[in-house]
């Protein structure tokens, strides 16, 4: 990959008493049974999906013409590829210099119109210039795969558009790092008009009292936030103020702390905020120092606050002995927080997990 982004970019520097039936369940030998998920799948597919919601909220689909229907470029993981690039890779310079670069063909298989979009391409001639563009605007040359596996569509955009939407960011007081950030982590980014990316940016400061530089932080931060599906962003806001019970200053602390809030279920949303308030008893002030709980999977949340319970070591307040930091129930791993937090083992905590 690297020999051919040279051709195309020059690289640069760019103790408390144990209850009996602790006793009982830690004296015995349970297994593990480990936990597996496919998230980079599910954010790829939110991605994709996030840009055609914002097509749809606006009713301007030229961007995707020729293909006559948006909805037909989603990624349908579960069904078998219409269209194979494998007869075609050895005969294409345009495909191989692609699988150079780190796409992944077969996931483009899986998108309607896609795979005859890119046949149709000339590599000098369509996809180069937008490369050293992409190379030029801050994107790590080992991202550049994984962007345009993401994002092949970047190719219908002319230069000129694409440098007006770069300028408009950088007439914003974006700093380069922000802006590689923003186009790096959001591949549709770019896709958009600066009419459109105004009025998002313009909808948040408003909406959330922001100020400037807080404008470019939650963008920079949270790219994909900026142009999700506006109504669900509502939604969620009506969630964390009114139902929640966050005043504006705490909301705009949550938003500008962790603005993907606004971007998970709002049905998971409120299940996580009554457990943690109604069952763990945590105030609004100890949500706000420790936001991650909110976007912790609730089975964690749960078997944690459970297993120190069980423990007789549930206390969450600083000024006391024997504290648990809050946090750790949202990160690190099952052993390390059962061995460093909790100090107890898996033997024991597994025998836990079984009562549950």
């Amino acid at each position: 990959m690297r020999s051919i982004l040279k051709s195309i970019v020059k690289f640069g520097v760019s103790g408390r008493p144990e209850p009996l039936i602790y006793r009982q369940l830690c004296s015995k030998v349970a297994v593990t049974v480990p936990q597996n998920s496919n998230a980079l799948q599910r954010y790829e597919d939110d991605l994709q999906n996030e840009f055609h919601q914002v097509l749809r909220e606006e009713q301007q689909r030229s961007v995707l013409d020729p293909v006559p229907d948006p909805m037909s470029l989603e990624a349908f993981p579960n069904t078998k590829p219409a269209f194979n690039f494998a007869a075609y890779v050895n005969k294409s310079h345009t495909l191989q210099q692609l699988v150079s670069l780190g796409v992944e063909l077969h996931r483009l298989e899986k998108r309607k119109g896609i795979p005859q979009f890119v046949l149709g391409l000339d590599f000098e001639r369509d996809m180069k210039a937008h490369i050293r563009f992409l190379a030029d605007a801050g994107v790590p040359a080992e991202m550049l795969g994984e962007f345009l596996t993401k994002n092949p569509l970047i190719f219908k955009e002319t230069l000129g558009d694409l440098e007006t939407r770069m300028n408009y960011l950088e007439s914003k007081r974006f700093l380069p790092e922000e802006i590689a950030r923003i186009v790096t982590n959001n591949p549709f980014w770019l896709m958009l008009n600066t009419k459109r990316i105004d009025r998002r940016l313009g909808y948040f400061q408003k909406t959330f009292h922001l100020a400037g530089n807080e404008v470019r932080t939650l963008a920079t931060k949270q790219p994909r936030l900026i142009t999700y599906n506006l109504e669900h962003v509502r939604k969620n806001t009506f969630t964390v103020q009114e139902e929640m019970g966050f005043d504006k200053e705490e909301v705009k602390q949550l938003l500008l702390s962790k603005p993907r809030i606004w971007m998970i279920k709002t049905e998971a949303l409120q299940y996580r905020f009554e457990y943690i308030h109604r069952r763990m008893k945590l105030s609004h002030a100890e949500i706000l120092q420790t936001p991650d709980l909110l976007l912790t999977r609730d089975v964690r949340i749960k078997q944690r606050h459970g297993f120190l319970k069980f423990l007789g070591k549930v206390q969450y307040d600083p000024k006391k002995e024997l504290y648990i930091p809050l946090k750790s129930l949202a990160v690190g791993t099952d052993e390390e927080f059962v061995t460093e937090v909790a100090k107890s083992n898996m033997e024991c905590y597994n025998r836990f997990l079984k009562t549950l």
